[in-house]
C-alpha cells in the first residue's frame, strides 16, 4: 500500500466514524461516493473514465471548488469524477480507493480526492425548496462540479390570496424587469393566485438571498409571499410541471 493509499484508509476510517457519531448515519444508507483525478490533460481523464469499471458512473469537471477543514477554498481541476452511488462499508471504499488510485497509476496519475454525499432522492428533486434548502441544492452543485457564479436560472413562486392583488404584484415585478413573470388567473385549492418568476441567475448563495429578499418586498408590499424556489428555466419548468396555464 502507498502512504497516499494509506492516508486515504485513514480518512475514510475518521469519515465514518464522524458520520456514525456525529451525523447519526445508518450503515445501510446508501451514500453517493466520489473519487476524483486530477489532470490538466482532459483527453487523458477521458480515457481513464473509458477504462473504469461497469460499477462506476463518471464525468469531467473543468473547475471544483475544494474546502478544507478551515474553511479554506482552492480551486481545481479540470477533474475526473468517478461516481458509486451504494451503501458501502469501510473496507469496500477502501477498495474502491485502491482500485481507483491502480487504474490512475497506469496512465501516470493518481487518485486526488474522496468524498461522500448524501444522494439527492429524484422524487425530491423537484419539491420547492426554501431559502435553506435552496442554498444546501447550490452546494451540492458547486461539489458536483458547478462552477461558483456558474450560471444557473433561479425559479420564485409566489403566492397572492387574490386576483387583484396577483395583477397588482405581475405590475410592481414587471416594473423592476427582474425576469420573466408567468401568472396563473386560477386558484389553487386553498383560493391562493400563483406567480412564477423566472430570472437567469447564478450559482452564487449571497446573490440568491439578496434577490429573494428584493423579490419578496415587493411581495409583502402586494400582501402576497415566495413560498418556493427552484432552479429551472421556463423550458424545464414546463417540462417537469406541464405547461397548463391553470397549474404552476
Amino acid at each position: 500500500m502507498t502512504d497516499s493509499n494509506a492516508d486515504f484508509h485513514k480518512h475514510i476510517d475518521e469519515l465514518f466514524d464522524h458520520m456514525i457519531n456525529q451525523l447519526d448515519y445508518q450503515t445501510d444508507e446508501p451514500l453517493e461516493w466520489v473519487f476524483g483525478i486530477e489532470s490538466s490533460d482532459i483527453s487523458l481523464l477521458e480515457k481513464v473514465g473509458r477504462r473504469a469499471p461497469e460499477s462506476y458512473d463518471w464525468d469531467i469537471q473543468e473547475e471544483v471548488e475544494h474546502v478544507d477543514e478551515e474553511g479554506n477554498t482552492r480551486m481545481a481541476g479540470p477533474i475526473l469524477a468517478l461516481r458509486r452511488c451504494e451503501a458501502l462499508t469501510p473496507e469496500q471504499v477502501k477498495a474502491c480507493v485502491d482500485e481507483i488510485d491502480a487504474l490512475a497509476k497506469e496512465f501516470g496519475l493518481e487518485l486526488a480526492d474522496v468524498t461522500s454525499y448524501d444522494p439527492i432522492d429524484e422524487d425530491d428533486f423537484f419539491d420547492w425548496m426554501s431559502l435553506d434548502e435552496a442554498h444546501l441544492r447550490l452546494r451540492h452543485y458547486t461539489d458536483s462540479g458547478l462552477e461558483s457564479d456558474g450560471e444557473l436560472p433561479w425559479l420564485f413562486l409566489l403566492f397572492a390570496p387574490s386576483l387583484e392583488e396577483l395583477n397588482a404584484l405581475t405590475v410592481a415585478l414587471d416594473t423592476q424587469s427582474l425576469g420573466t413573470i408567468e401568472s396563473y388567473d386560477e386558484p389553487d385549492e386553498e383560493g391562493q393566485f400563483a406567480m412564477c418568476l423566472f430570472i437567469d441567475g447564478k450559482n452564487n448563495e449571497a446573490e440568491l438571498t439578496a434577490m429573494h429578499d428584493r423579490v419578496n418586498a415587493i411581495a409583502e408590499v402586494n400582501n402576497a409571499e415566495i413560498v418556493g424556489i427552484q432552479f429551472l428555466d421556463q423550458e424545464d419548468f414546463n417540462d417537469v410541471f406541464g405547461d397548463d396555464d391553470n397549474e404552476a
